[in-house]
Formats: C-alpha cells, structure tokens, sequence
C-alpha cells in the first residue's frame, strides 16, 4: 500500500516506499530521451471512489439495482434491507489489490528477467502506471451495518508534454482513505421498495507532483517538502439510496443513489491547494436477473454521474455487466467499463471468497486516448 502519513506539526514525509517509487520514476523519467504521444492526464477515474468492489469490478463495476451485502453500503444502500431474517454477514478481511498491466511488465522485467532498467524505463513512456489497495471490515445486519473502510492508490506517468515544450514530464498522484460507516434501510410496498442511507466519517489524504527536466536540480528538495503537494483533511458525509425490485423468477430491479449528498467536505488539517472534498453524484442502475433452481443470470446496466459533476464524458459514465452464477458457488462475470471490456471469476465458499479478474480504466482526458488495464485479485473471509 501506497500510504501518505498524517501530519507532524512542522514537516511531513511520504513514506519510504512512496518516497523510493516517486522518486526512482522522477529520476528514470527525468534522464530518458524518449518521445511519448500527446499531452496525458491522470484524470477524473474511479479513485475518488471510498471503495471498489473486485466482485462489481468484473461485471463492469455495475450493481446499482441489485446492491446486496457489503457492497450495498458504498454502491446502494438500500440494498441493506435486501433479505430475510435479521443477520446477514460479518465480514473479517476483505484485502483487495490492483495493478496495471504496465506496472505489472516492469515488475517483471526487473525482478524475473534482470532488464535494464533504463531501458525498461524508456519503454515505459507514455504508459499509465497504477497501484491500489483496499480493505472493508464489518457486520451487517438486514436494515444496518457498520464497516471499517480502508483504501490506497498511486499513479504515475511519464511522458513528453507539448505544453512544456515536449520536454520530458512525470506526472504522480496518490491518495488515502480510512473511514467508518453506519447504514440504515428499510423495505416499503410488500418487498418491493426500498430505502437507506449510508453515513461516514473519513480521513482523507492526497498528494499530486508533476515534475519536468526542467526542474530536474530542484526535485529532490521538493520532493522532502511535502506540505507543497500534500493535503490531509477530515471531514464527514452521507449516501443515499433508493430501489425498486419485482421479485420472482424474473426480477427486474431499479437504482438510484445520490452519493456524498451535497458534497462530502473534507476540512483541511493545514492550508493546502488541494481539493480533498468528494463531489456529490446522482446515479441510476436497471438489472434483471432470470433464475432456474441451480442457477442465476444477471444483466445490469448503470450510468453514473448523472449531471456530470465529477465525470464530465459522459462516454465514461457508461458501466454495462453479466454474471451467471451456479449453485450460489461459482460465477463468471463481463462486462464493460467506461467502453472496455472486463471479465471477473469467483468461487464463494460462504467462509473464504475468492474474486480475480481485470477491467480498463481511461486515464486520458479523452475515451481511447490512454487505456489503463488493471488486474484485481480480492480474497473475503468471514460468517
């Protein structure tokens, strides 16, 4: 995990292992003479999300109609009041962890193949580089739960920027969440309706540094000056969500949440030019669900950011997924994500899941400009 500390009173430092990758890629990025495509951005993504389901991630990060369990809380939380009885699950561990293809490959070519690695370097100018990490804690109950949320990325990216004068540039973001939440949902209309509210508190950091040749004297210095390029704040907000669901052998469900209701706002422990806050969004879903005895078909299709708050192409809002699932056990998952096409695989043994798969993140300013592919293996355990 990428992790940026909370503040000291005078100075702070990133951590060593945030430290040693920026800078190892400021230096490798700095020195490189190569030519990349055009002018990249580490843009609006899904990293300003509290949570990434591996599970939702599969089926293109869908599941705004048919929310259930953990992943109701962060995507619906209507979806709580889904179910009989009182109890439905205490979750232990949920660690997740993602990583680029790029990210991958040079790992490889360094650790397994023992490349150059300023060759490796070179080669990879202009590829989006990705890491993440989360974990979700918690027990829910039919109608309330309570969770403790953690959540880790870093991006990088080395390219030649026409804005610098093609000079080399290293672009990097990384950023923290911790938080814990508590849900409320209750059903209306025989079974049919349903409503809840998800609240959190969160402790949030972020850190941005864009670094060209021709800074390359001063970097090292700003790098060991973190109060220029990192924010930490705290700060509370609020989920809502409603849904409609038809029941029987052919269920069609309806979703709608309105996530970080009138903003989230995240107060700064120190001044900074960072915008910690996380923007209020409305988002509507529609899935169907056909079962047989032994099986369930699912076909879901969501459309975040309704207004377009946060995400302003509206290509990018787009999430489309499938699933089928036997004997409540094992799942094959597709979809697409933002116009890519993803893929998931799952075996639930009620005690220990196992989730892996990949999706496509665009991380340009524009669709098909610079496609990120990350893998994504979870493993859940808990009752």
């Amino acid at each position: 995990m990428f992790v940026i500390p909370v503040a000291p009173k005078k100075r702070r430092h990133i951590s060593a292992p945030s430290a040693g990758l920026i800078g190892a890629l400021a230096t490798t990025s700095l020195f490189v003479p190569e030519t990349a495509r055009s002018s990249s951005q580490i843009d609006k993504d899904e990293s300003s999300k509290v949570y990434q389901s591996a599970y939702y991630l599969g089926r293109g990060n869908t599941g705004i109609a048919i929310a259930d369990d953990e992943e109701a809380i962060f995507y619906n939380p209507a979806g709580v009041a889904l179910g009989k009885g009182i109890y439905k699950q205490t979750v232990i561990l949920s660690p997740t962890i993602q990583m680029s293809q790029n990210t991958r490959d040079i790992a490889r070519r360094l650790a397994a193949e023992n490349a150059d690695a300023v060759e490796t370097a070179r080669d990879a100018i202009g590829k989006p580089n990705h890491f993440g990490a989360n974990n979700f804690s918690g027990i829910i109950f039919r109608r309330a739960a309570l969770g403790i949320v953690t959540q880790s990325q870093a991006d990088l990216i080395a390219f030649k920027d026409p804005n610098q004068r093609a000079l080399e540039v290293l672009r990097a973001k990384v950023n923290q969440t911790t938080g814990t939440t508590f849900t409320i949902a209750e059903s209306f209309g025989k079974g049919h309706f349903f409503a809840g509210l998800t609240g959190k508190y969160l402790i949030r950091s972020k850190g941005e540094i864009e670094a060209s040749t021709a800074e390359a004297d001063t970097i090292k210095d700003k790098l060991s000056h973190t109060d220029e390029f990192v924010g930490v704040g705290t700060g509370g907000g609020a989920d809502l969500g409603l849904m409609y669901q038809s029941g029987g052998r052919v269920n069609m469900a309806v979703g709608i949440t309105i996530n970080d209701l009138g903003d989230t706002s995240i107060i700064p422990e120190k001044k900074t030019a960072l915008d910690l806050d996380l923007t209020q969004t409305v988002n509507f879903g529609v899935a169907i669900e056909p079962t047989t005895q032994t099986s369930r078909l699912r076909l879901l299709a969501d459309y975040r950011d309704v207004a377009g708050q946060a995400i302003r192409n509206p290509y990018q809002r787009i999430h489309l997924g499938s699933e089928l699932n036997v004997f409540e056990i094992i799942g094959v998952t597709g979809g697409l994500h933002q116009g890519y096409g993803t893929a998931g695989f799952y075996v639930d043994a009620r005690v220990l899941r196992l989730d892996l798969g990949f999706y496509t993140e665009e991380t340009g300013s524009h669709m098909g400009t610079r496609p990120d592919t990350r893998y994504f293996l979870r493993i859940k355990a808990g009752f």
